[in-house]
């Protein structure tokens, strides 16, 4: 019997590359963006796309606390990864799958529910485009010094 190993927190380093103390804003070059392989959401989060231009802006508490080009370390939750996932892949479907039923058994047509279940997808990215402050604090990295 083999145990499986149980990932509470994911990790990323980086260097600030911009720090806004009016805003509270903090800008951070990700330098580990190439360790993104081995990750299962590797290509969900677009950090592993972006090379070595992966950069974040985050909201941080104090920002007095950190200057440019210090090296720090970016954590974000277990149970975060997987709220974004689900918000992200597995709601839009699961929409888009109802939608097209819902249009197939109404109307018996798939071009109309194909087009239904794509413009539900639209919604529903759009809707989240346009709720994402509201979204943002459920989804934040803690900033911690090296």
């Amino acid at each position: 019997m083999t145990q499986t190993e149980y990932i509470d927190h994911i990790d990323h380093e980086g260097i600030v590359v911009g720090v806004n103390r009016a805003s509270g804003k903090l800008s951070v070059r990700l330098t580990d963006a190439g360790d993104c392989a081995g990750c299962p959401a590797a290509k969900l989060c677009g950090v592993a796309d972006k090379g070595n231009d992966s950069r974040i802006d985050l909201s941080v508490e104090r920002p007095e606390m950190f200057s440019l080009g210090e090296r720090v370390k970016l954590r974000g939750t277990e149970k975060m990864h997987r709220k974004a996932i689900m918000v992200a892949t597995v709601v839009p479907c699961i929409a888009m799958l109802a939608v097209m039923i819902a249009i197939y058994v109404m109307t018996g047509s798939q071009p109309a529910a194909a087009l239904g279940g794509i413009g539900a997808t639209i919604f529903f990215f759009a809707l989240l485009w346009i709720m994402r402050d509201k979204v943002r604090h459920e989804f934040r990295f803690t900033v911690h010094k090296l």
